[in-house]
C-alpha cells in the first residue's frame, strides 16, 4: 500500500507544479522592445503592458524605463539615431526574450544551445551581440545589447 501512496503524492505534486507554472507563464506580461528596431515601439509597449513610463535623457542616448504593474522593470536604451541598442530587465518574471531580441533571437537560440549549461548568471557573446541574464524565481535580471549600435562614449556599466 505504501508505494501506491507515494506514487499518488508524486503525481499530485507534479500536477500542482505544472498548473502553477502554466498560471505564471499565462499571466506574465511580455515586452516588445525589439533590439535594433526604432524607438516607436516604446509607446505601444507602455499601453499594452499598462506600464508607467519614465524617460531619462543622457549625453548620447535616452533610457525609456517601463515599470510594470507586477513590479518588474524593462529599460530600453535608445541611441540618438532612434534605434534601440540595448534592453535590460529585472523583476519577478523573465520577459519574452523573442520579443526583446526581435530578429536577433534566432542567433541567440543557436548560441545558447551550443553553450554548456552551468549554474549562475549566463553570458553569451555572439558577433555583434552580448546577452547576460540570471536570477531565480521572483528575482530575474538581465540585459542584451548590440555592440555595433553602442553610442560612442557609452559605458557598459550603465546598463542595469
Amino acid at each position: 500500500m505504501r508505494p501506491y501512496v507515494s506514487i499518488v503524492n508524486w503525481y499530485c505534486r507534479a500536477l500542482c507544479t505544472t498548473g502553477a507554472l502554466a498560471a505564471v507563464l499565462g499571466f506574465s506580461p511580455c515586452a516588445e522592445a525589439a533590439l535594433g528596431e526604432d524607438a516607436d515601439s516604446v509607446a505601444a509597449d507602455q499601453i499594452r503592458l499598462q506600464a508607467n513610463l519614465q524617460v531619462v535623457r543622457k549625453e548620447n542616448h535616452t533610457i525609456h524605463e517601463l515599470q510594470l504593474p507586477t513590479g518588474g522593470h524593462i529599460r530600453e536604451f535608445v541611441a540618438d539615431s532612434g534605434k534601440v541598442f540595448a534592453v535590460s530587465w529585472s523583476g519577478g518574471w523573465r520577459p519574452n526574450l523573442r520579443d526583446i531580441m526581435g530578429k536577433h533571437y534566432d542567433r541567440y537560440l543557436v548560441a545558447a544551445k551550443e553553450r554548456r549549461m552551468a549554474r549562475g548568471p549566463v553570458r553569451i557573446e555572439i558577433p555583434g551581440m552580448v546577452v547576460v541574464m540570471g536570477g531565480h524565481q521572483r528575482a530575474f535580471f538581465g540585459h542584451v545589447y548590440l555592440t555595433d549600435l553602442l553610442p560612442s562614449g557609452f559605458r557598459l556599466e550603465d546598463i542595469r
